[in-house]
């Protein structure tokens, strides 16, 4: 006999079976390329329009299909290292900037975020100021490097405290 108890209990059970399954992202199956940017394209970071700043610029495909676009490689990795970013992360990409000009950054020019190497305390502004050069390939990297000065660093290594140098360094030059 089903009493109330056990009526509760089964009717309780069902319901969080059934939200069991609303709770992760669904990764949808579309597309996961950059694309050039639009004139209405905002960044995902500050909310500043992206078209027209000289630097490298970043975009990131999320699991659920959307697709984040930034102003910098700066904003990039400031979004990436917010703790709910990583899991909806699909792929992130950046301009390879061995391969394009620094001013008017080519729309082909993407490559992988995680596979790019960035040059950290260097002259040339983003499109917010300082930001990290990206390069496909180190030998672009270092030749950059001997032109501008500046530090290497891999995609593991840039965390808060290299974001905060950044900034650091900007305001002591402008001082």
């Amino acid at each position: 006999m089903l009493t109330r108890r056990k009526f509760i209990i089964v009717l309780g059970g069902v319901t969080l079976a059934g939200l069991a399954g609303c709770g992760g992202e669904e990764e949808v199956a579309v597309a996961c390329e950059p694309r050039p940017f639009r004139d209405d394209d905002e960044c995902a970071v500050c909310g500043m329009f992206i078209a027209g700043f000289a630097g490298p610029k970043a975009q990131a495909c999320l699991r659920d299909g959307r697709l984040l676009t930034f102003c910098s490689t700066s904003d990039l990795f400031v979004w990436l290292l917010q703790p709910d970013s990583v899991p909806q992360l699909r792929q992130a990409y950046v301009h390879d900037m061995g391969a394009t000009d620094w001013e008017r950054p080519s729309y082909d020019a993407f490559i992988a975020a995680d596979v790019a190497v960035y040059v950290t305390e260097q002259p040339l502004m983003g499109a917010m100021g300082p930001t990290l050069a990206s390069f496909g390939r180190e030998e672009d990297a270092r030749a950059f490097m001997a032109e501008h000065e500046g530090r290497l660093l891999r995609f593991d290594e840039i965390d808060v405290q290299v974001l905060n140098d950044l900034a650091r360094a900007h305001i002591q030059r402008t001082m």
